[in-house]
């Protein structure tokens, strides 16, 4: 079974890294997961916007700090990604974005929602 700071640490690496492609490369992300760039330039804005705020969500579960703070961040974790899952289902399901993109948000925030909820375990 994997541990609350082992689930803390792998949620913390999958925002920097999910976050860092998209605030630096976010037209190759768009293309990676089948949206044209070109054809939905607002969306560029938008995943920089994404990924500067999950670059420092990561940033929170890997920086030392208080244990106090850190229980929050953690906790306020589960809510984040639960509503990003909610969020990628209801896109797929209007047709907002394409299926496979969709479904690939999906997987990705669901995981990301079993993992914050893991990093709430206590040793």
């Amino acid at each position: 079974m994997v541990s609350g700071l082992a689930a803390r640490r792998a949620l913390g690496v999958v925002r920097l890294v999910n976050g860092g492609l998209t605030l630096a490369a976010p037209r190759g992300f768009m293309r990676a997961v089948g949206i044209d760039p070109e054809s939905n330039r607002a969306a560029v804005w938008a995943l920089r916007m994404f990924g500067v705020r999950t670059v420092l969500l990561g940033l929170a579960l890997l920086t030392p700090r208080s244990e106090e703070e850190l229980d929050r961040t953690v906790r306020e974790a589960v809510y984040i990604h639960a509503s990003d899952t909610g969020a990628a289902l209801l896109a797929g399901l209007t047709g907002d974005l394409p299926r496979r993109t969709a479904t690939t948000a999906t997987l990705t925030s669901l995981l990301n929602t079993v993992l914050s909820v893991m990093a709430r375990r206590r040793p």
